[in-house]
């Protein structure tokens, strides 16, 4: 294992046990504990598998929308595995997920992993747009509550959509101008070693072509009504678990638009999770989860601890589940898949 694998697993370790400890100090355990064994989990099942199953089958329809300049009538079964597997990964091994995908994908397909790894930098900056999007929003409509439960998002805010600026001025120079782009990739890396150098170039090269379905209008709609839909899926997948723990609907002042706006928020701030290297975000989940519904809607401590706990675990249960049985059924080897990472 090479040195910086070693840091990485150090890192993601102190963060899940820093993320756990913030969690779940000062909850009262026992009321904890009665609720998780009180609950019933048919609203967090229905939840999670809209969620996880059917949010991947969206994911690899427009993956497959994202991969027709590279080859057309990619095979759905192959797309919505691959995503399955990746996610697995990613709960197992954080970002690994999306070195597999492209290596599965292209051993199935036939296809350059490449320009399939290409598509899966292309699909995250959709989903980081899509993401702002929304957050936007939910800042416009809870602007007050989310800055009260959390004094310092003004900074990150700050932080990131600075990056989010520079990034999507840099990727629209790359559609304009897509051989300078690569003109000034190549100057800098022309600093690397000659094999690093090489590689960067290639999978840059790569990049540019799968950005080519952005300058296509039709592929481009198709790709904006799935990312819609992709989110619409999640956020019926964040409220339906309400239900489990009766949070946020019932009392006045409840109902099904107002509760899929607060699921919007909870969403919203859940991603942000995403961001911190921790495997499966254990740990970053279960923090925002608590802060959100008790700060910024009143929740218990146990009660949001126990929505946390429940739709996180039952998350990747499901991902377990569906990424072991295509595991299986396509005869993959972990021996393999950590090659080609190393790779």
């Amino acid at each position: 294992m090479s040195r910086g694998r070693k840091l990485n697993i150090v890192i993601s370790t102190l963060l899940l046990a820093l993320f756990l400890y913030l969690a779940f100090r000062n909850v009262n355990m026992h009321e904890l504990l009665n609720i998780l064994k009180t609950t019933n989990y048919l609203y967090v099942f229905l939840g999670m598998a809209i969620g996880v199953y059917g949010g991947s089958a969206i994911r690899a329809i427009r993956w497959g929308v994202l991969m027709e300049p590279i080859k057309k009538d990619i095979s759905f079964k192959n797309l919505f595995a691959t995503t399955v597997i990746g996610y697995m990964m990613n709960n197992l091994f954080p970002r690994s997920g999306e070195v597999v995908r492209p290596y599965m994908l292209g051993k199935q397909e036939n296809i350059s992993r490449a320009s399939a790894f290409a598509t899966i930098i292309v699909e995250r900056i959709i989903d980081t747009v899509m993401f702002l999007i929304m957050f936007g929003i939910a800042l416009f409509f809870f602007k007050e509550r989310i800055t009260n439960a959390i004094p310092s998002i003004g900074s990150a805010i700050l932080i990131l959509t600075s990056v989010i600026v520079l990034m999507l001025l840099w990727i629209l120079f790359m559609l304009i101008k897509p051989a300078k782009s690569l003109e000034t990739v190549k100057f800098f890396t022309k600093f690397l070693p000659a094999k690093l150098h090489e590689k960067v170039d290639n999978i840059f090269a790569s990049l540019l072509t799968g950005f080519e379905v952005l300058k296509k209008p039709s592929l481009f709609l198709r790709i904006t009504v799935y990312s819609i839909l992709l989110w619409a899926v999640y956020l019926i997948s964040t409220y339906i678990p309400f239900y489990s723990f009766g949070i946020l609907t019932t009392g006045e002042g409840t109902g099904f638009i107002k509760g899929l706006w607060d699921a919007n928020l909870l969403l919203v701030l859940i991603n942000i999770a995403m961001f911190i290297p921790s495997p499966a975000a254990t740990g970053p989940y279960h923090y925002i989860c608590k802060v959100t519904l008790v700060n910024m809607f009143m929740v218990s401590e146990p009660a949001a601890l126990g929505y946390g706990t429940a739709t996180h675990a039952m998350s990747f249960v499901l991902f377990l589940i569906g990424g072991l049985f295509y595991f299986i059924k396509y005869n993959y080897k972990f021996s393999d898949i950590k090659q080609q990472s190393a790779a």
